[in-house]
């Protein structure tokens, strides 16, 4: 009982505690909880009307679309490795698709528009789809030269078995480009619904616009009444900037008309950024003329051609074979010493540009093959060397003896298909030597003519059926050396541009004293992660991280540290943050937007000054009296282009309408265009031969308003209803 009045009597107290452990249970729960979320929100790369797209995903997106272009490469010729440049157009292009597909399935949502399996099962049968272009090169209709359904779904059937023979006779080569095909199918298949969802919107977007009889006349009239003007302009630009004087009212007046061009969807920055190039000094280029010089004498005095130029480390390896002077079109350098040079000579040491490199070349050999061959092979089939030879003559033999081809590589199990081979297939740099033997060989085999090439890989039996497109081939030794820069470069560089740092510290002494030191600033108003140009043009973790900086610690006023960064680690970079700008309008008095309003205010004050100084303007000749006027002539001018007056320079949409309605022999009266104010007479009109069909003109004009709408409306939901996040910089 003492122990129940006991309880009873702190009973307060005992609720006051539950209370309190029950909360820090609930608060526990939701802190975590927010732990969960911001960890999930970090792995965030953008987000569009809600839907967010994660790290893992875009990389994805990214790899899938890596692995087409180095395909695409690949078949052309190229060794398929994107440089560090043309994987971060991958990452832009990944990142407009998700743009692009998460606006138009917000729309097609609310519209209650989607694909279905049907559509997809009959796009891939009529196989006309852009999607499935690539996946052509796979599955072709001989007939139509469309893509095929039934051999990919012949493929995908067969897709197991077929890996399990290529591992089973151990084809690595064979697993690899079965298992490519199947990775390439599984991202066109996706490509293929987005891109069928995108017709479907914009097919129903563009039946909401149509045309008329009158204004389809209107349009054609447009392009195809030409005529000939004498013309006469005062340029904006004869008139003195001192004159002019611009006023915080003029610029608000500005401000409410062009609004809408100060919009941002996110955050921005204005920035000054010093961006310095480091590049080889006078005694790096010396040390690597000296020893380029070297290579040149080894090959002069006929050394190893092929350890010359590997010891070398040239940016060209060595193929002991002729080629194309296709094969070297990526140096023009080259391409333009190989006709004036003697088989046998070595060209002396010399500093290319282009390409920022020290070279020598030798020209080894030079001589007239097919660009292309038609041909089959019979392989032998034996292990040992010496038996192999054997049996690879006896099935020449047989050959030369009247025998079937076909029949003897039945005999043997294999094929009797002939193929064409031409010198963009194979053709490349640091080829192996077997590869350069067979190649030779087969390229010196005449038409209808057999021969076994053999070496200590095989032996076949290759028979040319036919040769085309004779051309000359060089063989060639390059030793091309890239211009780096040394480390104590790099370091003098380093040590120069922290003694500017350190003395000074602040944005305005910054910009005062760069341009003494030799150091410019790039101003880059209004930056946002949309930009990204830092982190894409120079490259390197080091821009990633000064963009990181620029967007989640910097206030207004700082100064980045020094960081170093770009692709070849060849960039040092300072950041001063002179502004940060929050999402929605720029004010009227914001830096950027001040001087662009200055500028328009200034222009048509000048256009009013320009209207005065001309009112008694009447002719061509009365034109010419005034100071700073332009002449010209016009010849062809329609409606549908806009002229550009030689001395303006500017594109005049009002004056072509002023030229379409001026009759011939008449003057036109002042025009106030964008750049200047003109004055006219019509001296000739024709026509062009075209003849007008209504229903094609009508046609044209509402695919034209529809395509324009489109894009306007797109702009329009992107900036202001999306909601867009862009974090790219963060990863």
């Amino acid at each position: 009982m003492a122990a129940l009045q006991s309880i009873r009597s702190k009973g307060a107290l005992l609720v006051g505690a539950l209370g309190l452990a029950l909360f820090a249970f609930i608060a526990e729960e939701f802190f975590r909880s927010l732990e969960t979320t911001s960890n999930m929100d970090r792995n965030i790369v953008g987000e569009v009307y809600g839907e967010k797209l994660n790290i893992q995903d875009f990389q994805q997106m990214v790899d899938e679309q890596s692995e087409v272009a180095k395909m695409q490469m690949r078949m052309q010729g190229q060794d398929g490795t994107l440089n560090d440049q043309q994987t971060e157009q991958i990452r832009e292009q990944v990142w407009q698709q998700f743009v692009q597909k998460s606006m138009i399935e917000h729309e097609c949502d609310k519209l209650g528009l989607f694909v279905t399996d049907g559509e997809v099962q009959e796009a891939l049968r009529q196989g006309d789809a852009q999607s499935l272009q690539m996946m052509t090169m796979f599955f072709r209709n001989q007939q139509t030269g469309r893509f095929d359904l039934q051999s990919l779904q012949d493929f995908m059937k067969n897709y197991n078995k077929t890996i399990a023979q290529a591992q089973q006779a151990q084809n690595a080569e064979a697993v690899e480009q079965i298992q490519m095909v199947k990775k390439l199918w599984d991202y066109t298949e996706k490509q293929l619904r987005d891109e069928l969802l995108s017709n479907k919107f914009s097919m129903l977007f563009a039946m909401g616009f149509v045309s008329n009889p009158i204004a389809a006349k209107e349009n054609f009239d447009e392009r195809n009444i030409q005529k000939n003007v004498e013309i006469a302009a005062l340029p904006y630009s004869a008139i003195d900037d001192k004159g002019i004087q611009v006023s915080d009212d003029d610029l608000k007046k500005a401000y409410d008309e062009f609004k809408d061009n100060f919009y941002s969807p996110v955050e921005t920055r204005d920035i000054k950024l010093i961006d310095v190039n480091v590049v080889a000094s006078a005694s790096d280029r010396a040390e690597l003329t000296k020893k380029v010089q070297g290579f040149q004498q080894q090959l002069q005095n006929g050394g190893d051609v092929a350890n010359i130029v590997r010891s070398s480390n040239s940016a060209a390896q060595y193929s002991n074979l002729a080629l194309s002077k296709q094969a070297f079109q990526s140096m023009p350098d080259v391409v333009a010493a190989l006709d004036s040079m003697a088989v046998g000579s070595v060209k002396p040491t010399y500093y290319n540009a282009q390409d920022n490199t020290i070279n020598t070349i030798k020209l080894i050999g030079k001589e007239e093959a097919p660009d292309s061959i038609l041909y089959r092979q019979i392989a032998s089939t034996k292990a040992d060397p010496a038996e192999r030879k054997a049996q690879a003559d006896s099935i020449l033999k047989a050959l030369n003896a009247g025998a079937s081809f076909a029949e003897l590589a039945k005999k043997y199990g294999q094929p009797s298909d002939s193929v064409w081979i031409s010198s963009n297939q194979y053709e490349s740099f640091g080829m192996q030597e077997e590869s350069t033997s067979y190649l030779s060989q087969l390229y010196k085999i005449g038409a209808h003519s057999a021969q076994v090439i053999s070496n200590d890989q095989g032996a076949a039996v290759v028979q040319v059926l036919d040769r085309k497109k004779m051309v000359t081939k060089y063989n060639v030794a390059i030793v091309k050396c890239p211009l780096n820069f040394s480390k104590k470069t790099y370091e003098d560089e380093l040590s120069r541009f922290n003694r500017f740092l350190a003395q000074n510290k602040d944005v305005a002494s910054i910009e005062k004293n760069a341009a003494k030191s030799g150091y410019m600033i790039t101003d880059l108003p209004g930056y946002s992660p949309l930009q990204n140009v830092i982190a894409s043009r120079i490259g390197g973790s080091g821009a990633k991280d000064c963009a990181r900086w620029i967007f989640d610690e910097a206030k207004a006023g700082e100064v980045s540290k020094l960081y170093e960064c770009g692709r070849n680690g060849d960039h040092l970079i300072v950041a001063c943050v002179t502004a940060t700008n929050d999402k929605g309008y720029l004010p009227w008095d914001n830096k950027q937007v001040k001087d662009f309003l200055t500028q328009v205010v200034k222009q048509q004050k000048k256009a009013e000054k320009a209207m005065a100084m001309a009112k008694n303007v009447k002719t061509v000749s009365d034109m010419q009296k005034l100071k700073g006027n332009v002449i010209a002539t016009l010849t062809n001018q329609t409606m549908a282009g806009y002229p550009t007056v030689n001395g303006v320079n500017v594109p005049e949409p009002k004056l072509a309408g002023a030229i379409a309605k001026t009759a011939v022999n008449k003057f036109s009266g002042l025009v106030q265009g964008a750049g200047a104010v003109y004055v006219f007479k019509v001296t000739a009109q024709n026509k062009t031969a075209d003849k007008f069909n209504a229903q094609a003109e009508m046609a044209q004009i509402a695919q034209m308003n529809g395509q324009r709408a489109y894009q306007a409306t797109f702009n329009y939901l992107l900036l202001h209803n999306s909601n867009m996040k862009d974090r790219r910089y963060e990863f």
